[in-house]
């Protein structure tokens, strides 16, 4: 299956294409990659985001009244 993905990438890679089609396949390329970090962005933004418990203080003990100062 490997082998099958191996030999088209290399019949691709062997054509030869004018400069008009090199950029529409760049154009095609970049517009795809923008899309898919803008729908992951997206997708992180829109995900909930738990808060961790704040830490409680501790009760105050001996010698944080008046009478421990």
């Amino acid at each position: 299956m490997v082998e099958q993905y191996r030999q088209q990438l290399d019949n691709m890679m062997q054509r030869e294409i004018s400069r008009a089609e090199f950029l529409k396949i760049i154009g095609v390329i970049l517009l795809g990659l923008t899309g898919i970090v803008g729908f992951l962005k997206n997708l992180h933004e829109s995900v909930p985001v738990q808060k961790a418990p704040k830490a409680r203080q501790a009760a105050p003990g001996y010698g944080h009244s008046a009478y421990g100062r």
